[in-house]
C-alpha cells in the first residue's frame, strides 16, 4: 500500500492500542530528521485530529519552558476538543534515548498532568526505530542510557 494511502487510512482510524500508536507515528514521522517533539491530538473516540504541533525550539534540558509547553498544549487540547495527546520525541543520529531524553519524558508527564492533559503515549523515533517509552523503562537504564 502506498505511504499516502496508509497515512490516509491511519488518520481516520482510532488509535486504541500501543501497536496503533506505533503505526500512526511511523506513518507521520518516517525517519528522524531534526531534534524535536511532535504533539499529536486524539479525539474522544481516539481518532487523530487533523492538527499536528511540531516543537523544535525546546531547550536541550527541561527547564521552566516545560510549563509553557504544557500550558500551550493544554490550550490547543481545549481549542481542538481533543481528549488526549501523543508526544513523539524525534532524535536523529541516535539509536537510543539518553538520560536527558528521559528527563524530558518525566518532566512532560508531570507538567502535562498538572495542566490536565492526558498523555496517551510518549514515543521515541530514532535510528534504532520507533518505540513507546515509559518511565518504568527509565528505571531499568544502565549507566550508558540503554535499557538493561
Amino acid at each position: 500500500m502506498p505511504e499516502t494511502d496508509m497515512l490516509d487510512r491511519l488518520i481516520h482510524t482510532a488509535v486504541r492500542t500501543d501497536d496503533d500508536v506505533i503505526d500512526f507515528v511511523t506513518a507521520l514521522v518516517e525517519r528522524p530528521i531534526t531534534r524535536q517533539c511532535w504533539v499529536l491530538f486524539l479525539d474522544e473516540r481516539a481518532v487523530p485530529i487533523s492538527f499536528v504541533m511540531p516543537i523544535s525550539d525546546l531547550p536541550w534540558q527541561p527547564d521552566e519552558h516545560v510549563e509553557d509547553f504544557a500550558a500551550l498544549t493544554s490550550d490547543v487540547v481545549v481549542q481542538m476538543a481533543a481528549t488526549e495527546v501523543v508526544l513523539v520525541w524525534e532524535r536523529p543520529g541516535e539509536s537510543r534515548l539518553f538520560p536527558i531524553d528521559w528527563e524530558w519524558v518525566d518532566a512532560c508527564a508531570c507538567a502535562f498532568a498538572e495542566h490536565g492533559v492526558r498523555i496517551r503515549a510518549q514515543v521515541a523515533v530514532h535510528t534504532g526505530g520507533v518505540a513507546i517509552v515509559s518511565l518504568d523503562d527509565a528505571d531499568d537504564l544502565d549507566d550508558l542510557g540503554e535499557v538493561a
